[in-house]
C-alpha cells in the first residue's frame, strides 16, 4: 500500500513541468510561488493545531529538528534553482537525466544514515532505469554551456539526494508531517527570493492567469503530491523511494504527449520500457524495512 501511495504522489508531482509550461513564468519565480502558495495552504492546518494547543508538533522543536527543517527547505530551494539553471544551459533532457542520478547517491548513503541495505538487484536496476531515462530525455542533444550545465545538474542531484535523506530523518523522528511540509515550503520560498532579486525577476509582475496555474501547481505538487510521497516514505526504505521517484520523468513524458501534444518517437517508447523494467528490477527481492525504534534502525541521524 505504501508503494501505491508514493506512486500517486509521484504522479501528482510529475505535473510540475506541464503546469510551469502553462504558467509561462520565469523559473525562479515559479519555484518561489510553488513554495509560497504551498506554505499558505498548510498555514490553516498549522494554526488550527496551535489553537488546539498542539504547539509541540509545530513550534516547540529541538535545535536539531529546527536545523533539519532549515536544511530541508535550503536543499529544496537549491535543487529547484539549480535544476532550472541546468535546463537553460544544457536542455531539459540532459538536466532531467543528471538530476535523477540522485538514485546512485541515495543507494550509496542509505546504509550509512539509516542502516538500510538495498536489494541485490538495486544497482543493475538503477543503471537500466537511467539508461531508459536517457533514451527518453536525450532527444535534442546538449545545449551550449555544457560544463556549467553539467555542474548545475550535479548540484541538482546532490541537493535532491540530501533533501530526501533529511526528509527521511524527520519522518523517522516522527515529526508532524504538516509541520515539516509547511516549514520546508516557507523556508524554500524565502530563500528563493534571493536569486529572484539577483535575476531581477519581480514575482509581483506575474499576470493572474499565470498565478492561477501556479496555485494549482502548488496544491498538486508541493502540498498533495509531497504529502503522499512522505506518507509512502514513512514505511519504505529511502532507496526504494528513490527508485520509485524515477517514475516522475516517465509520467511527465506521458503527460506531455497527452496534454501538450508532444511528439513520441520509437526510441522514447523503448526508453519508457527500459525505465519501467529497471525500476521493477531495482525493487526485486526488496529487503524488509524495519521501523525506527526497532533493532538495527535509526542510523546516524538519531531522532
Amino acid at each position: 500500500m505504501a508503494v501505491v501511495v508514493l506512486l500517486i504522489g509521484v504522479a501528482l508531482i510529475s505535473t510540475s513541468a506541464i503546469l510551469v509550461t502553462l504558467a509561462g513564468s520565469p523559473p525562479t519565480v515559479s519555484a518561489f510561488y510553488r513554495n509560497a502558495f504551498a506554505a499558505g495552504m498548510w498555514l490553516p492546518i498549522i494554526l488550527v493545531g496551535l489553537a488546539r494547543g498542539n504547539g509541540t508538533a509545530h513550534l516547540r522543536h529541538s535545535g536539531r529538528t529546527w536545523l533539519r527543517l532549515f536544511l530541508l527547505g535550503f536543499f529544496f530551494a537549491v535543487d529547484l534553482w539549480a535544476w532550472h539553471r541546468s535546463i537553460f544551459l544544457i536542455g531539459a533532457g540532459p538536466a532531467t537525466l543528471i538530476g535523477n542520478s540522485q538514485i546512485f547517491f541515495i543507494g550509496a548513503l542509505s546504509f550509512w544514515f539509516f542502516k538500510e541495505r538495498a536489494g541485490r538487484f538495486f544497482w543493475p536496476g538503477a543503471v537500466l532505469a537511467m539508461a531508459g531515462i536517457a533514451l527518453l530525455t536525450l532527444t535534442r542533444g546538449f545545449g551550449g554551456d555544457v560544463l556549467v550545465g553539467l555542474f548545475m545538474g550535479m548540484v541538482t542531484a546532490l541537493t535532491y539526494s540530501a533533501f530526501l535523506l533529511v526528509l527521511k530523518s524527520l519522518l523517522d523522528a516522527e515529526i508532524d508531517l504538516p509541520s515539516v511540509l509547511f516549514w520546508t515550503a516557507l523556508i524554500a520560498a524565502l530563500l528563493l527570493l534571493l536569486p529572484a532579486a539577483w535575476e531581477r525577476n519581480n514575482p509581483l509582475d506575474e499576470p493572474p492567469a499565470a498565478l492561477g496555474w501556479l496555485v494549482l501547481h502548488a496544491f498538486l505538487s508541493s502540498v498533495l503530491g509531497w504529502w503522499l510521497i512522505a506518507r509512502g516514505m514513512e514505511r519504505l526504505p529511502v532507496w526504494t523511494a528513490s527508485t520509485l521517484l524515477l517514475m516522475q520523468p516517465v509520467m511527465t513524458f506521458a503527460e506531455g504527449w497527452a496534454v501538450l501534444g508532444q511528439a513520441v518517437t520509437p526510441l522514447q517508447v523503448c526508453g519508457v520500457v527500459l525505465a519501467l523494467a529497471g525500476i521493477r528490477l531495482a525493487n526485486a527481492g526488496e529487503a524488509r524495512f524495519t521501523r525506527p525504534g526497532a533493532a538495527g534502525a535509526g542510523g546516524t541521524w538519531g531522532t
